[in-house]
């Protein structure tokens, strides 16, 4: 009898990035969400309410890049169209 293939692994999934154009108290650049996954499975998510400042675009850039690289899902909420934070469409 012919052994059985083992399973073959699966694909990494593929980190998502949802951007709304909303209403945020004006004190806020963004407020970001970022759901972090293991073995496929959700298993985290951390909230950054980032505050308006003359940092306040790099450290959006950071956190959304970073996290975009390392595999989460990120969730963006602000009042600002995605051209002005330099995130594609």
């Amino acid at each position: 009898m012919a052994k059985p293939e083992p399973p073959q692994p699966k694909r990494p999934r593929k980190p998502t990035l949802g951007y709304t154009v909303g209403d945020i108290p004006y004190e806020l650049l963004a407020v970001v969400r970022i759901s972090w996954y293991r073995k496929g499975l959700a298993y985290e998510v951390e909230e950054y309410q980032i505050e308006e400042s003359d940092d306040a675009q790099n450290q959006f850039r950071y956190i959304v890049s970073t996290a975009l690289k390392q595999g989460a899902d990120v969730c963006v909420l602000t009042q600002y169209e995605p051209a002005a934070l330099g995130v594609p469409e």
